[in-house]
């Protein structure tokens, strides 16, 4: 082979060996610009279906409140039916909803008798702040019934009084001195824990007239309404009144308990009526959730509005 020709070859071969890294440069810097690209778009997908799901639930959450605010107002309908009863025998009641909503719409209306539970601030009087002592002593016995720290109703008491005189060393410390907004507010008294709160919140309340029904009220309530009544006697109140509720404090005395125990009920704040009733308004849109809970009277005057 002459020396131009050799020559020849190997430009040849450096030419095609620079063309080849041109072309794998080339390449490299295109699947680059595909790779950021694909990325750019995915992000921009990801952030439409999130601004898009969020727009959706938030929809989704406006439609489920609404619809709950409509259940609190068809809640009425069951006080216009009671309003003129002479006595109330229904503890709770979930309030049918007949009319169709819509696809994956669902509402569902909770009535509970507040007057079947025992109104906590009745311990004070509310005209001139001194303490019930009839009305105390039914809510340490409710306490001892229910297995709690006896002690603590005199915390409560410390708690709502107004007073600055301790009944328990240092049960005046931090206390409101006054009446209890909320039965929640028992979680900031010192001595009442968790376990504690929910032993005793289904059977206390912190509205209402301060009566008890006899017709509605749980063993535990009616236990700790008279000074002898016994858990036998309550569950032979409750056994009477499934088959025939207590029109008047008279029919008492049919279940065969003393009489002065009957007369217990009559002395207390008992009644055979109630006009406080908790409504529980929940409605779901496409698995979206909102909660209502009120407090209403008979007159269908709110005590209390929380949503959630």
């Amino acid at each position: 082979m002459t020396k131009n020709a050799k020559d020849k070859g190997q430009r040849a071969k450096r030419n095609c060996k620079n063309s080849f890294n041109s072309s794998g440069s080339a390449l490299i810097v295109t699947l680059l610009l595909i790779s950021i690209l694909t990325g750019l778009v995915v992000d921009f997908v990801y952030d439409v279906h999130i601004d898009t799901s969020f727009l959706s639930n938030w929809s989704n959450a406006q439609k489920a409140a609404l619809i709950a605010k409509s259940g609190q107002n068809l809640s009425t309908m069951y006080f216009d039916d009671i309003k003129n009863d002479k006595y109330t025998d229904q503890h709770d009641l979930e309030m049918p909803v007949g009319q169709y909503l819509g696809a994956n719409v669902e509402l569902i209306i909770k009535i509970e008798d507040e007057n079947s539970k025992f109104n906590i601030n009745s311990i004070i009087y509310q005209q001139n702040r001194k303490t019930d002592e009839k009305q105390l002593s039914s809510l340490k016995k409710l306490f001892e019934y229910l297995n709690i720290n006896p002690d603590l109703y005199l915390v409560i008491a410390d708690w709502i009084d107004t007073d600055m005189e301790p009944r328990l060393a240092d049960s005046e410390d931090g206390a409101k001195n006054t009446f209890l907004w909320s039965v929640d507010e028992l979680k900031l008294i010192e001595g009442i824990d968790k376990k504690t709160f929910d032993r005793i919140s289904p059977y206390i309340t912190v509205f209402g007239n301060g009566k008890v029904n006899i017709n509605t009220a749980d063993v535990p309530v009616l236990v700790c309404l008279a000074e002898n009544m016994t858990e036998l006697l309550a569950n032979k109140i409750i056994e009477y009144r499934n088959d025939s509720p207590f029109k008047h404090f008279s029919h008492v005395q049919h279940t065969g308990i003393e009489y002065s125990v009957a007369q217990h009920f009559t002395l207390l704040n008992s009644t055979v009526k109630s006009t406080f009733f908790r409504v529980t308004a929940s409605s779901s849109v496409n698995g979206i959730t909102r909660v209502i809970e009120s407090v209403m009277d008979t007159s269908m005057k709110v005590h209390f509005w929380r949503e959630g």
